[in-house]
């Protein structure tokens, strides 16, 4: 593996992803945020659906949610 530069590793990893992991994450977050009722799943398919695009993994895009989520929340800690 590559190693990473200086200036980048100061921007956490999340906000690093492509556009599309972005606007899926962004797009389960808000739909989440309105409809508390509505699943991980159901808010991923909704996007795919959106977007036009029927040919995705469900499982795959269920791991890159869950992988930003995390990330999301570390990015958010601060040091006290």
């Amino acid at each position: 593996m590559p190693k990473e530069k200086s200036f980048i590793s100061v921007i956490p990893r999340i906000y690093r992803r492509n556009f599309v992991d972005m606007g899926m994450f962004f797009y389960v977050e808000g739909q989440r945020s309105i409809v508390p009722a509505v699943t991980i799943e159901q808010a991923i398919m909704n996007y795919y659906r959106y977007c036009g695009e029927m040919n995705y993994n469900i499982e795959s895009a269920m791991t890159t949610y869950n992988r930003m989520k995390h990330e999301y929340h570390e990015s958010t800690k601060t040091d006290k």
